[in-house]
């Protein structure tokens, strides 16, 4: 991990053990094995269960003051989502953030013609210039457009909860669902080729070995660390613009996806941690971050400017990632993931026409809510 040989630098006199999450080293396996733990860093996705169920949520206020972080320099949206998930507090602060881009493979466009696609397209535009793109030629069956379903359920553009604040529910009643499911799901698949496709593969939605390794797909929906964490981008002749649009949501563009460093409860090192985060955080590290390619959590123009100044290939529309305004963070709850799993596993149903969206918003509803259910209990 880079930041890791980039804190050592800037600390020479601090001994960093980073522990990689995985089989046997999750948080609660290092708390069970009595393992000391200062910093977890999780993304707003695993908030919940990083950091606030295993209890080493611990609100940094005061060492914010006493060390002198200026929260006027971050993204409020990014302060936001962790008050969102926290309660109001702040357990970390942002060092990394995340949104999704429209990426797409110029050879394609080129070889059938097509004009490329634009910043501030509409799903619709998008998925008219995607018909033009599914077509066999050479043997090969050529996609228009898929999307990450996770990503695009998780970041949803309508900032819907996974989980209704009041009635502890799932919301997949809520019409909203019906215009993603539909639109994005329904509409990227809608074409013989594409189905007969899907078929190939198991009836899955093509994804990144589509995009990266077969290179039969032609526009992909995903994070912006496409082009820092997959070396396969630099044998593409790519460009990116920003992830298109509901028509009565203009220029919103999916929720962030922050990674937050967080100063434990646990530690007994805090003000050592503290400095750590202020480092990560200062504009001096958010510039190096930024010219690599990783979108800043900062506001400040001149760091935003620098998006992508080291990256390898020149020439790039990395203003993409600015284009639309984020959409907000919504309720979280420690149910997100019981809740989360039904619809997402009716996703390719859906665009397989396996299943009317209907049915599979109330299949996706029932199973949510005897999940939470099921959690409740516990």
């Amino acid at each position: 991990m880079k930041k890791i040989t980039d804190i050592n630098k800037k600390f020479p006199n601090y001994k960093i053990t980073y522990i990689r999450k995985g089989t046997g080293t999750t948080i609660n396996d290092l708390l069970a094995a009595g393992t000391k733990v200062d910093l977890v860093y999780e993304s707003i996705g695993s908030m919940i269960d990083g950091v606030i169920r295993p209890g080493l949520g611990s609100d940094i206020s005061d060492l914010i003051k006493k060390h002198n972080v200026d929260l006027a320099r971050f993204d409020p949206a990014l302060l936001d989502g962790m008050r969102t998930v926290a309660g109001g507090k702040l357990f970390g602060l942002p060092v990394n953030n995340l949104i999704m881009n429209l990426y797409y493979n110029k050879d394609i466009f080129d070889k059938f013609g097509i004009p490329y696609p634009k910043d501030g397209m509409t799903w619709d535009e998008a998925l008219e210039l995607a018909k033009k793109l599914n077509r066999t030629d050479g043997g090969t069956q050529y996609l228009g457009l898929a999307v990450s379903s996770q990503h695009i359920l998780r970041m949803n553009q309508y900032s819907i909860p996974f989980v209704d604040e009041k009635s502890q529910q799932s919301t997949y009643g809520n019409e909203k669902w019906n215009s993603i499911l539909s639109t994005i799901f329904k509409g990227e698949a809608d074409d013989s080729g594409y189905q007969n496709y899907m078929k190939t593969i198991k009836d899955k939605i093509p994804y990144k070995d589509e995009f990266l390794k077969t290179k039969n797909l032609a526009m992909f929906g995903y994070f912006t660390d496409l082009p820092t964490g997959y070396p396969e981008m630099d044998q593409m002749n790519w460009d990116v613009v920003s992830l298109p649009t509901f028509k009565d949501m203009p220029k919103t563009g999916s929720q962030p996806y922050p990674t937050y460093w967080n100063v434990v409860s646990t530690s007994t090192q805090k003000d050592a941690a503290m400095e750590v985060i202020k480092y990560l955080t200062s504009d001096e590290f958010q510039m190096i971050l930024s010219k690599r390619g990783e979108l800043t959590t900062l506001l400040q123009p001149d760091i935003r400017k620098a998006y992508g100044a080291d990256y390898s290939r020149k020439g790039l529309n990395w203003s993409a990632a600015f284009y639309n305004q984020p959409a907000k963070i919504p309720y979280k709850t420690v149910y997100d993931s019981v809740t989360e799993k039904p619809l997402l596993d009716l996703t390719s149903s859906v665009a397989a026409q396996k299943i009317d969206i209907n049915t599979a918003l109330r299949q996706a509803q029932d199973a949510a809510n005897k999940a939470i259910a099921g959690e409740k209990s516990k």
